[in-house]
């Protein structure tokens, strides 16, 4: 039988944006076999909304954050692969196909993944994807959007889905768990739209850094290779380049003056 995937799009707080999350996987040009959306205790009547899309399955839980509406999806989900699309980003037409595509290629695969293009007001820049090793993910999290990911299903399962416990990095955290049991495959396709945003929770630097700090330090004691211990390592400037910490941070001030009183250079 051909593999068939679900589109899971956790929600809180954003009826006002679930309708293109919605229509863009409606508009496939390979149909997913579920669209399941998943309220996280919204407030905003997103039930009103979802009513008027007859292809989707809806679900509703008290709000426990993003991962675990994710696992909700994810349990509800029939499909063998599964794509989680955040509802304030977008499918394009082909990210259907391009996943199911990428694993009759890689078909022992815990996932497959593609590129991705980010939309800030009117402007457009893509962010292809290339060929990654276990060692590049323990470094840094470059697949970036979770919605250019296709899972399978059973293996997600398999590891226990995504962590409830982290606020953020969830996604990273399972691609480092999946990547230590199963290959990982890549394509070249272009395969969603991440629509930036006040509210895009990578917006929250302070708090990114937190469960970035909680992912690497997971992963750590789980267990790593020479040379993942070294990609570990070089993770730390990686990250520093892209979430610099500013010189008004209260902890980078303190730690400046205990090494002036050390008589280290600040």
């Amino acid at each position: 039988m051909d593999a068939a995937a679900a589109v899971v799009i956790p929600c809180y707080r954003q009826a006002h944006l679930i309708r293109g999350a919605i229509e863009s996987a409606l508009l496939q040009s390979v149909p997913p076999a579920e669209i399941i959306l998943v309220d996280d205790g919204s407030d905003d009547d997103l039930q009103s909304v979802a009513s008027s899309y007859p292809q989707v399955t809806f679900l509703q839980q008290q709000n426990r954050g993003l991962a675990a509406a994710r696992n909700a999806g994810l349990r509800a989900a029939a499909s063998d692969k599964v794509i989680f699309l955040d509802a304030d980003d977008l499918l394009l037409p082909d990210a259907v196909a391009s996943g199911l595509a990428c694993f009759s290629a890689f078909p022992d695969a815990g996932f497959v993944y593609g590129g991705f293009r980010e939309a800030k007001d009117d402007e457009l820049s893509e962010r292809p994807s290339s060929p990654l090793t276990r060692s590049d993910l323990i470094r840094c999290n470059w697949i970036a959007m979770i919605a250019s990911v296709m899972f399978d299903r059973d293996k997600l399962v398999g590891i226990g889905g995504f962590n409830e416990n982290l606020g953020m990095c969830e996604d990273w955290d399972a691609y480092l768990r999946l990547s230590r049991r199963y290959s990982f495959g890549c394509h070249c396709n272009i395969v969603a739209t991440y629509v930036r945003h006040a509210g895009n929770m990578s917006n929250a630097v302070p708090k990114l850094r937190k469960w970035i700090r909680a992912v690497r330090k997971l992963e750590k004691a789980r267990g790593l290779t020479i040379d993942e211990m070294g990609a570990w390592h070089e993770g730390e400037a990686v990250w520093r380049s892209f979430y610099p910490r500013p010189a008004r941070d209260p902890v980078f001030v303190r730690v400046r003056r205990r090494l002036a009183l050390m008589g280290w250079a600040a």
